[in-house]
């Protein structure tokens, strides 16, 4: 199901899809009308910098021995209490797989670590149904003016 990421395919592979999640999520952005010079100019290179920090995990997300999608996270401190918790920096599976439960098993992967799971995700995409549907609470909503 996860396999972590340690071989220059396995790079090549998780650096493609992080650069499509960043397109996917781009996509939410300009459709409220934000516009963000960094996104617009995100690359290869950005989506494989924390690969081999300290506290940063990658994995490829793994279907019938294939990759189908990525997951990285990092141990450290919440915003909100400072405890250590378990922060999902990205996770994205392929179109054509989602639906097939994988997100949820990756997820229950990841509540086993005992950490406090935080993460963000852009209002209205569809993957906050299945954060809720997984019991996911909702703890801050930023709002902004467009002047």
């Amino acid at each position: 199901m996860l396999k972590e990421v340690k071989t220059e395919s396995e790079i090549q592979k998780f650096g493609k899809y992080k650069v499509d999640l960043i397109k996917y999520h781009q996509q939410y952005a300009n459709n409220i009308g934000l516009f963000d010079s960094v996104v617009d100019k995100y690359k290869f290179d950005d989506a494989i910098r924390n690969i081999g920090k300290k506290g940063y995990y990658q994995f490829l997300i793994i279907n019938d021995n294939e990759p189908v999608g990525i997951l990285e996270y990092q141990i450290t401190k919440s915003e909100i209490d400072n405890n250590d918790i378990l922060y999902i920096k990205s996770i994205y599976i392929e179109e054509i797989y989602r639906g097939l439960g994988l997100g949820k098993r990756v997820i229950a992967e990841l509540r086993k670590m005992k950490y406090r799971v935080e993460f963000e995700c852009w209002n209205d995409m569809p993957s906050n149904e299945l954060y809720r549907s997984l019991g996911a609470k909702e703890i801050k909503i930023r709002y902004m003016f467009d002047f």
